[in-house]
């Protein structure tokens, strides 16, 4: 078996970077990787000879604010690296040319969508915008054509989470075409740490954006005004979340800061790691934060493999009261904070990067049958 993963990202780097990377390590390690097609490689350890890079200077482009245009401009410079295959795996909104080529060999087609269905992103991110008055489009007409598009086209849509799923099974998709696999963590990297101080800290990491909730949570947070507490929120600050983070940017018990060089140890200094999210695919912040032994509040939207009441507590979004009893609850009661982070640390042993690369290809295989 010969396969072909193609993500129009920085390959090793944050985010979907960081799910390719582990999936395309856990492929090369049984032997059946052809090929990396990326953007750039961020020193993700592949051998330099299966990773083509679409063009120079690709990280630069990568990151530049015109998302379509630059997603459009990936997919048709990667299917000039698209050869024979017997998989062809690629990431939503960068496939849709290379997987046509990959199908005309008689290729096998999975898209990674790691978000929920593209319909019900936008009907989410849109109803914040309009809750918060941003003016701004969700999502470019032409992306979204071309998400459904290549949801049509492929074999098979990868999902990482119950929510994920159920998004595509609200949008009557083929049940048939979709597989769920929950994503990993290096739990030799993110580990428990002794926290140095005894001051309550909650902790959000993650782009300060309207779909991660952290609206709700700073509001939630100012109202308790707790003593001997603090919101540490890593995250660089996005347009749309100037005005809200703003109004609060006085407060004496929070710190915003855009990078930290100890991940790990950043978690580790934390009472509880909070992810009020609106829309997500599975969150890979919430099993970094498990593998740390935090308890972990929540939205089911979150796509986390958090269990409500014994690794930290699930909260219906923008729920702002339910977030405060929460918080309070771990606040006011110190053995059970720690308690449900041991179980959080068990469970997230639980989703290893080698376990999600096992299913992976228990996936492959079957659709070769």
């Amino acid at each position: 078996m010969n396969v072909i993963y193609s993500i129009g990202a920085r390959f090793g780097g944050a985010g979907i970077g960081t799910v390719a990377c582990n999936a395309a390590r856990e492929i090369e390690r049984r032997g059946y990787l052809k090929k990396v097609i990326c953007w750039s490689d961020e020193n993700s350890g592949i051998r330099k000879d299966k990773i083509s890079t679409v063009i120079p200077m690709g990280a630069f482009i990568s990151r530049l604010p015109f998302h379509g245009t630059v997603d459009n401009c990936y997919d048709w410079l990667s299917s000039f690296h698209v050869s024979d295959c017997d998989v062809f795996h690629g990431w939503n909104n960068h496939s849709l040319i290379s997987l046509r080529k990959a199908k005309a060999n008689d290729a096998k087609i999975f898209i990674e969508r790691a978000s929920s269905h593209i319909l019900r992103y936008k009907e989410l991110v849109a109803e914040e915008y309009g809750r918060f008055g941003v003016n701004a489009e969700v999502v470019d007409g032409g992306v979204v054509r071309k998400c459904l598009q290549e949801y049509e086209e492929c074999d098979y849509v990868l999902v990482p989470s119950e929510f994920a799923y159920e998004s595509f099974m609200e949008q009557k998709f083929n049940k048939e075409k979709l597989i769920k696999i929950p994503f990993g963590v290096d739990s030799g990297r993110f580990r428990p740490m002794k926290k140095k101080d005894s001051v309550f800290r909650v902790l959000f990491v993650g782009q300060v954006i309207m779909r991660k909730g952290l609206q709700y949570l700073l509001e939630a947070f100012s109202e308790l005004n707790l003593k001997n507490a603090e919101l540490v929120v890593k995250g660089k600050v996005q347009a749309e979340m100037r005005g809200v983070v703003g109004r609060y940017e006085k407060l004496r018990n929070l710190r915003l800061t855009s990078w930290v060089e100890d991940l790990p140890r950043l978690y580790s200094s934390a009472s509880v790691f909070v992810l009020p999210s609106i829309e997500e695919g599975s969150a890979l912040v919430t099993y970094e934060a498990m593998a740390c032994g935090l308890p972990v509040i929540t939205t089911p939207n979150s796509g986390s493999v958090v269990r409500d009441g014994k690794d930290g507590f699930i909260v219906p979004i923008r729920e702002v009261k339910a977030l405060k009893e929460k918080i309070l609850y771990l606040y006011e009661n110190e053995k059970e904070a720690k308690k449900m982070g041991r179980s959080a640390r068990k469970n997230a042993e639980r989703y290893t990067w080698e376990k999600y690369g096992r299913n992976l290809v228990a996936a492959y295989r079957k659709a070769l049958e």
